[in-house]
């Protein structure tokens, strides 16, 4: 209700946005594979999707955000026999390992890709803003009460059934199990999100609110 952080220029530099350019400024080949970006702590699903990714149909090139995202990957890796073998040994999966970016480079990384998984609020926010299906891992909480704000926001973002299961499995709320969305299933994320930051300008920025706020006093 008091309106997210938006820079005036934001959806500007989107649409000028070049993602071979900025693929090549990471070093990641541009083969036209389907781009998922992850910053996560270390989901209980990690396995599986890393495992769906590399057995999936479709080629599919990680984006690894560093520090925690970067570990637990290498860690379930080494703990997964069928994904020890070499980066081109692989099925369908590739998997770059990204270095530590801006703000302004962490929005080119949702940019770029074709799936967010994010966590947090500041990057929430960031993925809405980017128009890109995203998975939000939310910060666990001792007494659960995270479940409850999770599902406040499906709510509120209008999310099909699709993507709450899949956030029901990532966040390890139950014993959903990991299934990774088709294209038929990404296009209806892809709807959703966008039907969500479209709601979302049609309100004034936080700024602008804070600013209209003192005013009034």
């Amino acid at each position: 209700t008091g309106g997210l952080l938006r820079e005036p220029d934001l959806l500007q530099r989107q649409a000028q946005f070049q993602r071979g350019d900025w693929l090549q400024s990471q070093a990641v080949a541009d083969t036209g594979a389907r781009a998922v970006s992850l910053f996560c702590y270390e989901p209980v699903a990690l396995g599986d999707l890393l495992a769906q990714l590399d057995g999936g149909a479709a080629a599919t090139q990680l984006l690894v955000t560093p520090g925690r995202s970067t570990a637990a990957v290498q860690a379930k890796i080494s703990s997964q026999n069928r994904l020890q073998r070499p980066l081109d040994e692989r099925k369908q999966l590739s998997i770059s390992y990204l270095q530590p970016t801006t703000q302004h480079g962490f929005d080119h990384l949702l940019w770029a890709s074709d799936l967010n998984f994010v966590l947090g609020e500041d990057s929430l926010v960031r993925a809405l803003w980017a128009g890109k299906p995203l998975v939000w891992q939310i910060y666990p909480q001792d007494d659960n009460a995270h479940h409850d704000k999770l599902m406040a926001f499906l709510d509120w973002l209008k999310a099909p059934p699709s993507l709450r299961r899949f956030h029901a499995a990532w966040n390890g709320l139950d014993n959903t199990p990991l299934v990774m969305p088709d294209a038929v299933t990404l296009a209806e994320w892809t709807a959703c999100v966008q039907a969500a930051r479209a709601q979302l300008l049609m309100q004034d920025n936080l700024v602008a609110q804070l600013w209209r706020f003192v005013r009034e006093k």
